[in-house]
């Protein structure tokens, strides 16, 4: 622990804040660890290219650097097989990190898909899950101002380490859909819940929940709520698959869910030259579309984006059942 400890965070007035902290880190890391140069290097050779589907944007980016997490084997038998690259002992020599109030650790993704890319994992090895870290979410999401965004992809919605808890965040503002959330063009208010407001988005080609709030425990109650009726409506077995984003401004939370059916999208498990390597985690539901091979960014269009996004998320009609389970 001492060997990977960059700095620690505990949230006290005397420390510097968590922002500053992790940009410091960043920096201290692409000068000592070859690999994370290599990985910020690759970043800015990405390709981009706009895609204008129906009443919404995508960004769709050639990152090849994002291949291994693109075809991360995420049943249980090829888990059991490899090392986990979460767990400290098997981090790379020179990665380290901020230890973040005690159980977690912040630490510089190699394989960036934004610029100051974390991820946030507990110091213990411990199933992506989120049940019972409802709060640690709502708190780094605060602990990073509003500066970063912080978001979750449940076990079977992008996590490409579905055996090792772990949060991520990026620079606020990167994300397409941040801008449809904030249109009140497209935001539909449901209703008001122990203070907090429900609210849906309309026209972006996926369903989308957002809470919003400035009291910390009621946020804590209605996400549960919210979460707790998606399992029920979907019949989730264990967690729902979903896709969470979150941010702090002005003393208000906002979260962003975005429930989901599938993990994968069809085209994925096409055989040979047909295949389409895109794994929606929350980067791609939120607007930002990687590709690692450059054949598939030279081929999707806005119409198969529309068809993955309808595939593996949920319709308007969901969403209503959503919301209405939750608070009849």
């Amino acid at each position: 622990m001492e060997r990977k400890t960059f700095a620690s965070f505990d949230g006290n007035d005397h420390e510097p804040a968590l922002p500053a902290q992790c940009i410091d880190l960043l920096e201290k890391q692409k000068a000592s660890w070859p690999g994370l140069s290599v990985g910020y290097a690759a970043l800015e050779q990405v390709r981009v290219k706009k895609l204008q589907c129906n009443g919404y944007s995508v960004r769709l980016h050639h990152n090849p650097a994002r291949m291994k997490s693109a075809i991360a084997l995420v049943d249980q038998k090829s888990i059991d097989k490899r090392p986990c690259f979460l767990c400290l002992e098997n981090l790379p020599e020179e990665q380290q990190g901020i230890i973040y109030r005690r159980d977690f650790i912040v630490l510089c993704n190699p394989y960036p898909i934004t610029p100051r890319h974390y991820t946030i994992s507990h110091i213990k090895h411990v199933p992506q899950s989120f049940n019972g870290y409802i709060q640690t979410f709502l708190m780094i999401a605060k602990d990073f101002h509003g500066d970063f965004n912080v978001f979750y992809n449940g076990p079977e919605s992008g996590a490409s380490a579905p055996d090792h808890l772990h949060f991520q965040a990026a620079p606020a503002g990167v994300l397409p859909v941040e801008q449809d959330i904030q249109d009140n063009a497209k935001r539909i208010f449901v209703k008001c819940a122990d203070g907090t407001s429900l609210s849906k988005v309309k026209e972006v080609g996926r369903g989308i929940i957002i809470i919003e709030g400035n009291n910390y425990n009621a946020i804590c109650s209605t996400l549960s709520d919210v979460i707790s009726a998606m399992k029920n409506v979907l019949s989730s077995p264990c967690e729902p698959r979903m896709n969470l984003l979150c941010s702090y401004n002005r003393n208000t939370w906002q979260v962003s869910v975005f429930p989901r059916q599938k993990h994968r999208p069809s085209v994925y498990f096409l055989p040979g030259n047909e295949r389409i390597l895109i794994s929606p985690g929350l980067v791609e539901m939120g607007g930002v579309v990687v590709t690692p091979m450059e054949k598939d960014f030279n081929i999707v269009d806005h119409e198969l984006i529309q068809d993955i996004y309808k595939e593996v998320s949920v319709d308007d009609e969901t969403v209503e059942k959503v919301i209405e389970a939750a608070y009849p």
